[in-house]
């Protein structure tokens, strides 16, 4: 089992992430001490108990919540992390971008996921459902500890696909539909409805560059060290390359924008030989998120 990775599968109880759960999860957290995904929650949010439970997986997986000492067991209840303060604090009705962002990077980011996998290993740019579910298949039994069925595999996949998968911009939204994600804002994934086919595209918006800081942050904080090729951040699991479905023209663009606006925080871009670098301060990843809302003066 050397080198396999424990999967998740299920924990989300079919329901993709919903417009609006992140900050009613967050905001439970912080005047209740603490989320479980029970009766109780469920009441007083006004979900449903699966919904609540759901809701309980979403706020962990996006970096918002963690469970206690590993002495209290899994059934202990969530309570904030660091960042979870921090969107609290600047941004707890989730009405900047940025805050989706590091969402978004902290699920994609997340061990034994199918949001890890399609983000990371999938590289088929479009395809079909079925398409997807074959590739999560073969990844799950080249690298699950813990195997499973084909039929929750789509379940897992549908569950991603309903997260992100957003009409295009020539195709109307209905305002009706309150099961659209916050994901799908993003832009990351666009559904055609007239083939049924899916496809990976760039960002709607330009991705903040705290955003892409914090991306390189962890990267180098992985591979213990301050110092990386531009390249890896094309390369790499979790670079900003796979995460944010970007080419190396715009990584170039948001790595110049990046030294330029912190230079004097330490971040530094370099050419040693032919290779140009980018250097990191030592920080943790987090930071960046205050950094943004202190440069456009918002909190």
């Amino acid at each position: 089992m050397v080198g396999k990775t424990k999967f998740e599968f299920g924990r989300h109880e079919t329901f993709a992430l919903r417009e609006g759960w992140l900050d009613k999860g967050l905001s439970r957290i912080i005047s209740a001490g603490g989320f479980k995904g029970d009766l109780e929650t469920a009441d007083a949010l006004g979900l449903g108990k699966n919904m609540a439970k759901s809701l309980q997986f979403w706020v962990e997986a996006t970096g918002l919540a963690s469970r206690g000492g590993a002495s209290e067991g899994r059934f202990s209840p969530l309570t904030a992390t660091s960042f979870g303060r921090l969107v609290s604090d600047l941004d707890v009705h989730f009405e900047y971008s940025v805050s989706t962002w590091f969402v978004h990077m902290i699920l994609a980011r997340r061990p034994g996921t199918a949001w890890n996998w399609f983000f990371n290993d999938f590289r088929s740019g479009v395809f079909d459902r079925e398409t997807c579910v074959e590739g999560l298949l073969r990844h799950v039994r080249d690298h699950a500890v813990n195997q499973t069925t084909i039929t929750v595999l789509q379940r897992e996949v549908a569950c991603m696909l309903g997260t992100y998968a957003s009409l295009p911009a020539s195709e109307a939204q209905d305002p009706e539909d309150f099961t659209i994600s916050p994901l799908r804002t993003l832009g990351l994934l666009v559904k055609h409805t007239d083939t049924g086919r899916f496809e990976k595209t760039a960002p709607l918006d330009a991705v903040p560059v705290e955003a892409f800081l914090a991306c390189v942050q962890w990267i180098v904080s992985d591979a213990d060290t301050e110092t990386l090729p531009l390249s890896d951040l094309i390369s790499r699991r979790g670079s900003p390359a796979r995460l944010f479905n970007i080419d190396g023209d715009t990584i170039n663009e948001l790595a110049h924008a990046a030294a330029e606006e912190y230079g004097d925080r330490g971040v530094r871009l370099s050419l040693l030989g032919s290779t140009r670098t980018i250097t990191m301060p030592r920080m943790a990843a987090p930071e960046w998120y205050s950094l943004h809302f202190r440069r456009i003066g918002a909190r």
